[in-house]
């Protein structure tokens, strides 16, 4: 239960993060003219290059910790899926369980009844 009540913050937190590459990644990308003789210093090209993969390392490693908190999240819901499945039927068969003491305890008044009628007719 503690992924479901942690899955806030980290939804958050993983926002936070691609709103952060997607702004890193604009300031990061060049524009270049490519009429005539467009011309670009390499060394800048180079760190806005190294600076989109840094970026998106950083997303890969959040990805992965993502995606294995989905899949804790995952098998607890197919677990408490499956628990769910097994408290209804046992639901069921508490009712039947009750329905049928209710019936015998109509029965069992009926047959007190009976006897205690059977008690007072004088013997012939």
């Amino acid at each position: 239960m503690t992924y479901l009540e942690e899955w806030p913050l980290t939804d958050c937190d993983y926002s936070s993060s691609l709103s952060g590459a997607t702004e890193a990644l604009r300031a990061s990308t060049l524009h270049l003219l490519v009429v005539g003789r467009a011309k670009a210093d390499i060394q800048n090209v180079k760190d806005a290059i190294c600076s989109a993969v840094d970026v998106m390392q950083a997303m890969a490693s959040s990805i992965c910790l993502l995606s294995s908190k989905v899949g804790n999240v995952n098998s607890l819901v197919a677990e408490l899926s499956k628990l769910s499945v097994k408290e209804r039927a046992l639901l069921d068969h508490c009712k039947d369980l009750l329905s049928t003491n209710a019936a015998m305890q109509v029965t069992e008044c009926s047959l007190r009844t009976h006897i205690v009628q059977l008690k007072r007719v004088p013997p012939s």
